[in-house]
């Protein structure tokens, strides 16, 4: 029998297995979750604050975790479920469902433990919580492997391995708001498009699905290649999810903490160590803006996906103005030119006579930022033409640099700086 052979006969021998407290030699067990989890191995684990984690628990762990992965890609609920106490169930049993209804395939991977003295006082001593990390592959999206964090606690007794609950992290590691972990839900699919909303809400699901194809090909028409392969819409009820997770860019982290915008964009974090680029965005629609979103928000967003894949190292102003630039042209496609020519106009009378610099990050608190922001991409597309603006933003969104290397960048594809730019903008106001 050959080396390389070995552990695969090993990593099925112990998945069809049943569990025991006889589940020794650790060794071995070892062997296994590094090759069926193509992760960390128990040596590499941080002990918690009581000690290192009983190695018998920690090789039952790896092993329910490593079947959990498997059920999910043959989608397999009794193997999903073999593990689970009956008073959790139904719980994951729903969240099963939710998976594949998404359509991924997922290994999981034991994290570092946590004390949860509760826990232990609930469920008897050998008890653990752990961090688990869940890499996912969304079917068909094109992306790359992401992954998130849920917090396990499991528990072996009578010689059997028991997942007791899986929210003790919640709060600590902001588990749990992912778009399969809040309720049933439902997905269209468009071609190109994925809508994720609550059970019961097809209707919203098609007339969005509809809507983000629509906007898709105008953002690729405007954007030639840079938008994620399939825009995932998520437009859920419940305004928890994927709440507490970094923003992917500026832009969308100050709207997300005032809670004003109708849609923003969360990331979803590579699974690789070191990589802080996102493997992809999610579009979240919030609840309130739901039913009125139209195709003019949902390019603006859609716009703002694109730094999933560029970097959100472009100044603000550029890339909020591009945003709406895109969103403005939606507005004129579906017959209002003469408001957008209104506010075009009201904005240039009461602020740009008096303009001295492009907004800067953090004043995007103020509706004007937004408007100068709009009427500066859109003067310097009139001025010089699309690409080379585009060409530029993908430039410096990449790398970010500072002022005096923005400006020779903008200088060298667009034939501007950004004094000169709000000189012509000035100019407007006359």
């Amino acid at each position: 029998m050959g080396p390389d052979l070995w552990p695969v006969l090993v990593a099925v021998a112990v998945v069809v297995g049943s569990l025991s407290l006889a589940i020794t030699p650790v060794g071995r067990d070892i062997d296994l979750t590094s090759a069926a989890l193509h992760g960390s191995t128990l040596r590499d684990v941080r002990p918690s604050r009581t000690g290192e984690v009983n190695p018998t628990l920690a090789a039952a762990v790896d092993a329910s975790l490593a079947r959990r992965g498997i059920a999910v890609q043959t989608n397999n609920l009794p193997l999903f479920l073999r593990d689970v106490t009956p008073a959790l169930k139904a719980k994951q049993a729903r969240l099963f469902q939710n998976l594949q209804a998404v359509g991924m395939s997922a290994i999981y991977r034991r994290a570092e433990p946590w004390s949860n003295y509760e826990a232990v006082r609930r469920f008897g001593p050998a008890t653990g919580t752990f961090r688990v990390t869940m890499r996912y592959v969304l079917t068909g999206s094109r992306l790359p492997q992401a992954s998130t964090d849920v917090g396990y606690t499991y528990t072996l007794k009578r010689g059997r391995l028991y997942l007791v609950a899986d929210n003790d992290l919640d709060e600590a590691i902001g588990s749990n708001r992912q778009p399969w972990d809040f309720g049933r839900i439902q997905v269209v699919r468009r071609t190109n498009v994925v809508v994720i909303v609550d059970r019961g809400q097809r209707a919203l699901a098609l007339r969005l699905a509809e809507e983000t194809v629509r906007s898709a090909q105008q953002v690729r028409k405007l954007w030639p290649g840079l938008l994620q392969t399939v825009p995932f819409v998520v437009a859920m009820k419940t305004p928890e999810v994927l709440t507490d997770l970094p923003a992917t860019t500026t832009a969308t982290a100050t709207s997300n903490a005032a809670g004003n915008e109708p849609a923003s964009v969360r990331p979803m974090p590579s699974s690789l160590i070191g990589n802080e680029r996102p493997s992809g965005g999610w579009v979240v629609i919030r609840p309130g803006a739901q039913r009125s979103f139209d195709s003019a928000q949902m390019e603006h967003v859609l716009m703002h996906l694109l730094p999933v894949r560029l970097g959100d190292g472009a100044p603000r102003w550029l890339a909020e103005g591009m945003a709406e630039y895109a969103g403005k042209l939606a507005l004129v496609r579906a017959g209002h030119s003469t408001g957008v020519a209104r506010e075009r106009q009201e904005i240039s009378t009461r602020v740009l006579g008096e303009l001295t610099r492009l907004p800067t990050g953090h004043e995007f608190t103020a509706t004007d930022s937004y408007g100068i922001s709009w009427l500066a991409v859109e003067q310097l597309i009139k001025l010089v033409g699309i690409k080379p603006v585009t060409e530029y933003y993908r430039q410096v969104a990449r790398r970010g640099y500072n002022e005096a290397a923005r400006d020779r960048l903008m200088k060298e594809y667009t034939g501007f700086t950004e004094a000169r730019l709000v000189e012509s903008l000035r100019s407007l106001a006359s």
